[in-house]
């Protein structure tokens, strides 16, 4: 089995989660094309110039031999067992050269990626493979498209929980978390660290960290709480549709759904009055450990029926 990686060069978290753990799996099997500069450790691109500091991905995976040379006639060979499109919005020219300027297409199979926040979807990559995404609105949309979700590095989940010295993370932009007093008085709703091991250690330490939707439903920090054995408060989750990712978060299991600020305090109470915080927390380290970039890589692999 080879693969075919499409890539963008911008930092793009699905994309390069997958990338991550299908390298992780395959190892050379796996070509990423063209190379993705920013997710290897020797880039010469600054860390704290990339997204989010480039936290938790960027610059992590080890530059290994990759033969990289004449990919579109290797395509045009059928060399490839399946090609993916890491962001196919972004990459519609790439995808009008390889799909109608080639006859491979009884033999090689095609999956698409979209990770973008909007809920549409490229229509013309439809009949032509899998297409998964991200954020989607609404069951009918399900029909159609397969659901995929953020993930994480392995490297990145504590095996060991930290001990918990405060109630709430430092980082935290949802205005309605700020009516708690101890919110109040110990988070800011700007970035609180520019160094991964420091923001990742405030979590760690903290009893609870809390997160909402951004651009989407599904955002990076939600599996940066979870890897740090921490409980998510989550704003207004119960409002996002059910086939949008994140998936498999289960209120007052593995997750604080709320609506407002005393919904929040009063399940924390609950969580506190009935010793559920250890059950939680261990249910949070499952879904993690679920979602690690590996196994999203062989939820992948095995949705089109290749082996993992």
């Amino acid at each position: 089995m080879k693969i075919l990686f499409i890539t963008s060069s911008f930092e793009d978290y699905l994309q390069d989660q997958l990338l991550i753990g299908l390298r992780t799996l395959l190892g050379d099997k796996v070509i990423d094309y063209p190379q993705k500069d920013v997710l290897y450790v020797n880039s010469p691109k600054d860390k704290h110039n990339l997204y989010g500091c480039g936290f938790t991905i960027w610059k992590s995976l080890p530059d290994i031999k990759i033969d990289r040379s004449n990919i579109f006639r290797r395509i045009q060979k059928n060399e490839f067992t399946l090609i993916i499109f890491g962001s196919i919005w972004r990459q519609k020219s790439v995808f009008k050269k390889v799909v109608f300027k080639n006859s491979f297409r009884n033999r090689t199979k095609l999956i698409f990626i979209d990770g973008e926040d909007h809920t549409m979807v490229y229509k013309k990559a439809l009949p032509f493979g899998r297409y998964f995404k991200r954020e989607q609105s609404s069951n009918l949309m399900s029909l159609f498209v397969r659901k995929i979700n953020f993930s994480i590095p392995p490297n990145k989940i504590k095996k060991v929980s930290s001990k918990k010295n405060k109630p709430f993370a430092k980082h935290n932009q949802c205005d309605e978390a700020y009516k708690i007093e101890d919110v109040k008085n110990n988070c800011q709703r700007s970035y609180a660290f520019n160094d991964e091991t420091l923001y990742y250690d405030d979590i760690a330490q903290s009893e609870f960290a809390i997160t909402m939707k951004k651009g989407g439903w599904d955002c990076m920090r939600h599996y940066e709480i979870a890897a740090n054995l921490t409980v998510p408060c989550f704003y207004k989750l119960d409002t996002k549709n059910k086939n949008c990712a994140p998936h498999g978060l289960i209120d007052l299991v593995n997750v604080i759904s709320f609506d407002t600020a005393s919904e929040l305090e009063r399940k924390i109470n609950l969580i506190r009055d009935n010793n559920l915080y250890s059950s939680m927390q261990l249910n949070v380290k499952k879904w993690i450990e679920a979602n690690s970039c590996t196994n999203a890589a062989k939820q992948l692999l095995s949705n089109v029926g290749l082996p993992n």
